[in-house]
């Protein structure tokens, strides 16, 4: 299974709900700890988003995102500027299995977890619907196969 980041900063835009600053260690260095497992990681601001860091946005409509999650100066990409040094929850994060565009790049669809389909293109929602029902039984191969089918038909870019 392939991943590609957007870079829509949805993963992260909560995740000040599992994640906290637990000491501030100097130079842009922080210790950073999962509230859940109580795990804790060094981490350091990378150099070319120290700036971003300190001056950048942080979109009103991020509900509690992690402390290190910016906006890039033109207010499109979301950044984690402390890639480089991430815990090991977010390196193994992916937000999708099925990724669906539009012929403009615009995400209509995306399998998450095992058998999720978040579905953002309304007039979709009952073909979908319908095709499901046929597929349900299939193993998780045949069944992906089998949605990557189905949105191709339809004109869609799908990517794995």
């Amino acid at each position: 299974m392939s991943f590609f980041c957007q870079q829509c900063g949805e993963c992260c835009s909560v995740m000040g709900q599992v994640f906290a600053i637990r000491e501030e260690r100097g130079a842009f260095r922080f210790l950073f700890e999962n509230l859940y497992t109580g795990e804790e990681t060094e981490v350091e601001v990378s150099v070319p988003w120290r700036e971003l860091f300190s001056t950048g946005k942080i979109p009103a409509h991020w509900q509690d995102p992690c402390p290190f999650l910016r906006l890039d100066p033109a207010g499109f990409r979301a950044v984690c500027t402390v890639h480089a040094t991430r815990p090991a929850t977010c390196r193994d994060y992916g937000c999708w299995r099925v990724l669906v565009l539009d012929s403009s790049g615009r995400r209509i669809a995306r399998v998450m977890e095992r058998r999720y389909l978040h579905l953002a293109e309304p007039s979709l929602e009952r073909a979908w619907e319908e095709f499901r029902d046929g597929i349900d039984h299939l193993p998780d191969d045949a069944w992906e196969n089998a949605v990557a089918r189905f949105f191709r038909e339809r004109g869609y870019s799908v990517f794995r």
